[in-house]
């Protein structure tokens, strides 16, 4: 299961970083599930150490796993992409 993987404002899901690529190369066969996590910004906002108590929600999507011959950046834009789309939920 993997969110964006790093705290920003909550308005935009920055670029994967190489981590879910390394992790996708030694695990072939596992499925990486998209996750997006709905107003962690409000919750925990980057430099604080104390969680505010609202609700927040969490969509999981379809798992991907690498594809042969995918490169890296190609790999990364396509797991992000999955993140963006849960972030638009369809009604």
């Amino acid at each position: 299961i993997f969110p964006e993987g790093t705290r920003g404002t909550g308005e935009t899901i920055a670029p994967f970083r190489s981590g879910l690529f390394v992790l996708a190369q030694a695990f072939p066969d596992a499925e990486l599930v998209p996750v997006h996590l709905d107003n962690l910004s409000r919750i925990m906002p980057k430099g604080s150490y104390l969680f505010v108590p609202i609700t927040c929600t969490a969509r999981f999507g379809a798992p991907i796993s690498l594809e042969p011959g995918e490169e890296r950046l190609d790999f990364l834009a396509r797991a992000r992409e999955a993140v963006v789309a849960l972030a638009r939920p369809t009604p």
